[in-house]
């Protein structure tokens, strides 16, 4: 059966996608018409014809799933014999799989081991006949969705009757449960179905383009099959989307307001564009367009009548031979003038002011950050809830239930097991209550065994003329506060239960509390009133998992409330991280660590505090090598069993 949770989710960014995939010259649809528009088994240049189409086929699918050289070979040394390989291929009176091992058979003997003909490119031209009949069986899109979806199957090179036998099943289990999608399948009856005299469908207008008679329509896939099979694809074409390692790059992108506005872009809304102009020509310096990648910077400009820098893009896609695809991440409220920017002796040489013309240009690192620092002079980092949901793997539901538990009670103790990303996620959380990322807000300390109330708030520290009265971090952070009372302060302590807690808060344990904030009482140290200020929030993070570490006592516990932070494999973020990846080592040991957990939650000597998290297998970039997952395993992981 799918995982229907992470099948849901690729299909959600496939749906994102699928605009564009349709719109392709290298769609599979568009192969599908080519063929059949081109195809006659009875022609009486069978070579010539059957060398053509299947080139024309492959220049569309761009992809190395059919391999048209080897068929075009296939021809060329037997043209007739072909000609009854197929035949007897196309023959429905006949089983599937026998047609297809008997026609790889007779390959092997014609080609007599100089090349190979594999499953993908068979199974391929039974679906460029009868799509109605058969899906596009695509390996590595089989292996990702067999580990990705969590399946049973086993998809291996050269095992061709059983990989197919397999695609079949796998191939309905889709279809079946993309048949409730009806967002998606009104979008794709719109695009294949929608054909009239006024307003003829897309793939209509391609096959015009490329010179064929049109002869497609959505009715020949009422089954779905080459819906799935481009899902399948997608999958592994998918790790497109992954950020970009090493150097990063930062570009400056002119956008005429006439064609797109920056300004009416929805964060994360995507727009393309184009390498070729209308007329056909390449855009200006068009090696840039080849060497931007995933996850680069770009500085979005309108032009006349703004000529305003208004908002900070990034590429979400890199080029595939057609179109840059580009993703709005910031809108800048304040947009900073192209002329305030212009007259700036740092920028002097900055490209697109020595050669405008153009739509986009190099920046360098110091450019870059240069035009953000005076973006952020009006503009500060802003951080709302969906960045966090972003970034933290917490559902929306909990992260509601966190916020409004820090704001009533004011203090908070994320607790849980090792990488389950409570220090990562305390952060966070007060950028998103904050709205922007500002870090004089917030600060973050750590307790240890030998942490006292003189570090915390203040004592009497050894100098050279005797003792002075210093203070500690939680008395300056409490005064700082109380000079911006209408901004919340965050108060973070990482490892809170490795100190000694009633003797660092002492009288705190009452100041602390949310009915007591703001009242004033005489510290031990001083006859100075202290309170602390309404508008401090604590944040503690806790290690469910540490045997060593004694429970924290109740006169603290009753003051704080704990919220339980647990392994976020089956989040949407880790998915979508996981999905992005495309490694199936990956996606396997995964699996494998999920089933740990499970194991590890039932034992009762253990139980859910002791589960592993998931940040040990977080990355920023995505890219994961089987050499650093078995760093992980051996130097992370199983040292922690051990202890267990």
């Amino acid at each position: 059966m799918l995982d229907k949770i992470r099948f849901d989710s690729l299909v959600e960014a496939y749906q994102k996608d699928f605009e564009y995939r349709i719109h392709s010259d290298h769609s599979l649809w568009l192969a599908i018409a080519c063929f059949q528009n081109n195809w006659s088994l009875d022609d009486p240049n069978f070579e010539n014809m059957f060398v053509d189409v299947v080139q024309n086929v492959g220049d569309v699918l761009s992809l190395n799933t059919f391999d048209s050289d080897t068929l075009s070979e296939l021809a060329e040394r037997s043209p007739e014999r072909v000609r009854s390989m197929i035949a007897d291929l196309f023959d429905e009176s006949q089983d599937a799989f026998i047609r297809i091992k008997d026609f790889e058979q007779q390959a092997e003997e014609l080609l007599d081991g100089d090349c190979v003909l594999d499953e993908e490119t068979i199974s391929m031209l039974l679906c460029l006949k009868s799509p109605d009949k058969y899906g596009a069986f695509n390996l590595q899109g089989c292996q990702r969705l067999n580990s990705w979806l969590k399946l049973g199957y086993e998809f291996k090179p050269e095992a061709t009757v059983q990989n197919l036998q397999n695609w079949s099943i796998l191939l309905r289990d889709i279809v079946e449960r993309l048949s409730g999608n009806e967002l998606l399948l009104d979008e794709y009856r719109y695009y294949l179905e929608w054909d009239t005299e006024d307003e003829p469908n897309y793939l209509h207008y391609l096959c015009d383009k490329f010179g064929h008679s049109f002869q497609w329509s959505g009715e020949k896939d009422t089954k779905l099959f080459i819906l799935a099979s481009d899902i399948c694809s997608y999958l592994v074409q998918h790790r497109d989307l992954t950020p970009a390692t090493g150097q990063k790059q930062y570009w400056w992108l002119n956008a005429n307001p006439n064609y797109w506005n920056l300004s009416d872009l929805k964060l994360g809304e995507e727009r393309y564009y184009t390498l070729y102009s209308d007329s056909g020509h390449k855009r200006r310096v068009f090696q840039y367009f080849l060497d931007a990648k995933v996850g680069d910077k770009v500085i979005g400009y309108e032009s006349y009548p703004s000529r305003n820098v208004v908002a900070l893009m990034e590429i979400s896609r890199a080029s595939d031979g057609e179109a840059v695809f580009f993703k709005k991440i910031e809108e800048f409220k304040q947009p900073v003038a192209y002329k305030d920017l212009r007259q700036c002796p740092e920028l002097k040489d900055m490209e697109v002011f020595i050669s405008p013309t153009g739509s986009l240009f190099r920046m360098t690192e110091s450019e870059y950050k240069f035009v953000m620092n005076k973006v952020r002079e009006h503009n500060p980092v802003a951080y709302t809830k969906d960045n966090f949901l972003s970034e933290v793997y917490l559902s929306e539901e909990d992260y509601e239930h966190l916020s409004v538990l820090l704001k009533r009670k004011k203090n908070v103790i994320l607790q849980g097991a090792p990488g389950v990303g409570k220090t990562f996620a305390a952060k966070r959380l007060a950028y998103s209550l904050l709205g922007q990322k500002k870090d004089d807000n917030i600060e973050l300390i750590q307790f240890h065994q030998s942490y006292t109330y003189e570090d915390f708030m203040m004592g009497y520290k050894p100098t050279e003329n005797g003792f002075e009265l210093r203070y500690g971090s939680f008395f300056r952070f409490c005064k700082r506060a109380a000079k911006h009372p209408d901004e919340p302060f965050f108060f973070i302590i990482d490892e809170i239960n490795r100190g000694n807690l009633s003797k660092i808060f002492c009288e705190l344990l009452m100041l602390i509390e949310s009915d007591y904030r703001d009242q004033a009482i005489t510290l031990a140290y001083t006859d100075e009133p202290f309170a602390v200020p309404s508008n401090i929030y604590l944040i503690g993070m806790m290690n469910t998992a540490d045997r060593s570490l004694a429970m924290i006592d109740y006169a603290l516990r009753r003051r704080f409330a704990f919220f339980d932070m647990k392994p976020a494999f089956e989040s949407a973020g880790f998915m979508k991280q996981q999905m992005v990846a495309g490694n199936t080592v990956f996606d396997r040991l995964i699996n494998q660590i999920e089933e740990l957990n499970d194991e590890i939650s039932k034992d009762p000597s253990l139980g859910p505090g002791f589960c592993i998290g998931h940040s040990y297998f977080s990355k920023p970039d995505g890219e994961w090598t089987s050499d650093e997952l078995q760093l992980i395993v051996d130097y992370d992981i199983l040292p922690m069993l051990r202890e267990y």
